[in-house]
Parts: C-alpha cells; structure tokens; sequence
C-alpha cells in the first residue's frame, strides 16, 4: 500500500498546466475595461466577479437557501451521470467556468465507478482557485489527470491539443446565460470551430420561472450575491490602481419578467469621480447612475435549443427539473 506522502506525490505529478498559474489572464483587457467604462450606460465585464475573494463569495451564496441554481444542478448530474457516461463514452472532460469544479466530481465519482480513466482539461481565470481545485481533484481520483488553462474561455479553446478521441465540454452553472445575445452567439461559434463533430457539449441552464423565487437568489439574505457583485470595484482597484470607494456604491438586482432576464446593476449612491491610474483613466459617475454588472437569462427550452441548433449543436437530450425548472441539455456537435 502507498505511504500518505507518496500518494501526494503521485496526485501532484498529475496536475499540470497548458497555461501557467502564473500567467495573468487579464493582463490586456485595460482597453476593455475604459471601453466599458466609457459608454453609456456604463458597463463591467462579469470576468471581474471571479477574483480569489469574488469566487470565495459566490461559492458562499451557492450554499444558500436561496440560491437554488446550483443546488438543482448538482442534483440532476447526480439523477444522470450515468447516462450522460454511457451516451459519451470515456471521453476527456473540458469544462469552461470550472470554479471549484464541485459538481464536475459528481462525473468523476461515475467514471470512478466504473473504473474508466480521465483526462480533465479545467479552464477558468481564476488561477488560484483553479490550482486548488486541480490538486484536490487529483488527490481524490487516482485515475484522473488535470491539465489547467488559468486563462479567458477564448484562449483556454485556443490551447486545448488536439485530441482524435470524441470529448465532452461542459458549461454548467447557466453560465451561458451570463452573456448577452451577441456574445451567446461569438462565444457559440468559438466553440464550435474549437471542437470536432461529434464532441458532445453538456449545458446548465436556468428557465423560466416564479419571478420570487429568481429575485430570493440573487438577493440572499446573508448578501453575500450582492458583496460578490460589489467586489467587481476592489478587483477593479487592485488590477489597475483605482480608487473605487465601494461604500459609494450599492447593488440592484430585478428579474424583468417580459425579457425573462435577470438584470444586476451597481448603482451609483453620490456624484463622485474615480481613476484608474493603472489606466490612467478617470470616469465620473452620476448620482442614481447604473453600472451594468450581470445578466441572467432565465431560458425557454425550446428557445435555447433552437440557438444553439444555429451555432452547430444538436439537441440529443434534455432533462428537466420539474419544480424550480432547471434544465440539464446534452448535445452534440454537428
């Protein structure tokens, strides 16, 4: 039987980095960010949530009561991994958004059963937390093997080998729906010139539902939604010196029902005036002004099939969570 200190060993030479942990990156997105800043209304890329704080704060508000989206999630893979397994074979695993990676175990725990072998190709920004993940993984799952990509969706597909066997990419969390419509569709049509025909994509996505229950989510009680959201202005500060008093500000978050969409804002609280000296950007806010942080979009299923049948994926399985309508979708690319 191996020591505890050689199974560490053994963990730790099966985690290994395409894009380095010490890569930043976010190193050119300045122009994105004064472009943002700079239109009207005002906007931050959602990528600024997801800092070392961001993530630990949106991992809090996903234990919560309120938040259901996770929870439901986690649940159906759990109801479906084998079916999902048996319909893709023993595929390598890339997952876009991997965060933690908690509900992707819930796959590793059925390739485990079975006995199969793993290749996990995790991409996210947030490298730190992705080097924590990575190392817990392959400590956990003897027969997995983790490459990391600490980097934007866009390079992360950029990165991945080149591969002959079939894959599965995984995009949980609705994250899909964080995007406006014309992103959906670049980010849709990345994928699909990055991936093979028939790699299969598995989705998380939030429909539409009870506007009380999607409102009690992203407002928690404990607020830790609305801390995360604000820490977009501190990651903004320590990225690119700036001088963002977060006290100054407040956050809004209201589901429009007729969009079926989720809009969060950061809103103003004073006329005040911040600079990003990293930047040297400086932008004036008005009192009452919106900042538009996140977008939520609660889907039709239909809907959402129908987009991604445009961007080149064929609806091959869909599973639904009957009481607070969350929705697992499994394609294939044509």
């Amino acid at each position: 039987m191996k020591s505890l200190g050689a199974m560490e060993s053994d963990a730790g030479s099966r985690v290994r980095f395409l894009v380095k942990a010490t890569d930043d990156p976010l190193r050119h997105d300045g122009p994105n960010v004064i472009r943002d800043l700079s239109r009207s209304p005002k906007r931050i890329s959602p990528v600024y949530v997801y800092d070392k704080t961001g993530t630990d704060l949106f991992e809090r508000q996903c234990a919560t009561e309120e938040y259901y989206l996770r929870r439901v999630e986690a649940g159906l893979l759990r109801s479906h991994a084998g079916e999902i397994v048996e319909r893709c074979g023993p595929a390598p695993i890339i997952e876009l958004g991997a965060g933690t990676a908690d509900k992707t175990g819930i796959l590793f725990d059925e390739y485990a059963r079975q006995g199969l072998s793993c290749h996990y190709f995790p991409i996210d920004v947030d490298t730190e937390t992705l080097a924590e993940a990575a190392h817990r993984l392959a400590s956990t799952y003897p027969r997995l093997v983790v490459h990391c990509l600490g980097t934007t969706y866009e390079n992360g597909l950029r990165r991945l080998p080149t591969c002959a066997a079939r894959r599965l990419f995984l995009f949980l969390g609705s994250s899909l729906g964080n995007m406006e419509l014309e992103e959906m569709e670049d980010f849709l049509a990345h994928l699909f010139h990055n991936s093979a025909t028939g790699d299969y994509l598995l989705i998380g996505a939030d429909l539409d539902k009870d506007a009380a229950i999607i409102n009690k989510a992203y407002n928690d009680a404990a607020g830790y939604g609305p801390r995360s959201t604000l820490n977009m202005l501190q990651h903004l500060n320590r990225r690119y010196d700036g001088d963002f008093v977060t006290d100054n500000f407040r956050y809004r978050s209201v589901y429009d029902r007729a969009a079926r969409r989720n809009e969060v804002h950061i809103e103003s609280l004073v006329e005040q005036t911040v600079t990003l000296a990293g930047l040297g950007f400086t932008v004036s806010f008005g009192k009452a002004e919106r900042i538009e942080a996140e977008i939520m979009w609660k889907f039709d299923p239909d809907r959402l099939a129908a987009i991604l049948y445009r961007a080149g994926f064929a609806m091959t399985q869909r599973w639904i969570e009957p009481v607070l309508t969350y929705g697992l979708f499994l394609l294939r690319r044509k």
